[in-house]
């Protein structure tokens, strides 16, 4: 108990890959033909997760790490700014990739995967989703820790990398997205995609609801707009377009906190290490 105190985000990391990586282990298996069964693949999320998440921060932490958690998740009183932000700014990244993809001579097709009528059914469901789970573990515990140690730059590259290769299991399960893409794509994607939610974290006074929202809306438009599912060369000119947009923060905002002039007091935990 001492050690997970003191050491609060390794526990954490520790427990993130453990418990759903057990759970996806049980779906390769069953593929495999070495089980018969299989566990639910959302528990992985809803259970295995969220465990990790919240037992770390209570355990570690006690009462005021589990209010901090909740408070993130409810944080909604931000400029309005940061949610046109987060909603907008995948499905400008994916007009332009695509747009170049066009004007080099290829050809894409929308809605294979997601149709326009259950886009925004997807959306308000995934923003649901990962403001209970993923956005709450990365953002909302991880992320507020990171940047108590590490500048913004580093704390992202880091989630980024952590959060990318957490999917890996996922590459061996049939029918996943992570099983039909480059997974090292993938990676340098979820990298470049934790230095934007970065940006808007701690432009938002370390709001998960923001993130949830960036990492639902990045979801859907990835999945309507066909990005990173239609043809390989569309896949890596999307990935370097997302790459161009994180550069372009660092450059403008700065390394250290991408957010210049931003209060940044509630984007570490805890807030007296600022």
């Amino acid at each position: 108990m001492t050690s997970l105190k003191r050491h609060p985000l390794i526990a954490f990391f520790v427990l993130a890959y453990a418990l759903p990586w057990l759970v996806w282990g049980t779906s390769i298996a069953e593929v495999r033909g070495l089980l018969s069964f299989h566990i639910p693949q959302p528990l992985a999320f809803w259970i295995g997760l969220t465990l990790a998440t919240f037992g770390v921060a209570a355990l570690s932490g006690g009462a005021p790490a589990v209010r901090d958690l909740l408070s993130r998740m409810v944080r909604w009183r931000v400029a309005p700014i940061w949610y046109v932000a987060a909603l907008l700014l995948p499905g400008v990244l994916s007009v332009v990739a695509i747009g170049l993809f066009l004007a080099l001579g290829g050809t894409n097709e929308v809605g294979v995967l997601l149709s326009l009528q259950a886009l925004l059914p997807a959306l308000l469901f995934y923003i649901f989703f990962f403001l209970l789970t993923e956005e709450t573990a990365w953002r909302g515990f991880a992320l507020p820790r990171l940047q108590a140690k590490y500048s913004a730059l580093v704390a992202s590259l880091i989630l980024g990398v952590l959060w990318g290769f957490w999917h890996l299991p996922l590459v061996f399960i049939p029918g996943s997205f992570q099983a039909t893409t480059p997974f090292i794509g993938f990676v340098l994607s979820a990298v470049a995609t934790s230095v934007i939610a970065t940006w808007l974290f701690n432009h938002s006074q370390g709001s998960v609801l923001i993130a949830a929202i960036f990492h639902a809306a990045t979801d859907t438009t990835i999945a309507y707009s066909n990005v990173m599912t239609g043809s390989r060369w569309l896949f890596w000119l999307f990935i370097g377009v997302q790459w161009i947009a994180a550069l372009a923060i660092i450059f403008v905002e700065g390394a250290a906190h991408f957010a210049r002039n931003g209060d940044l007091r509630a984007t570490v935990y805890p807030q007296e290490e600022l």
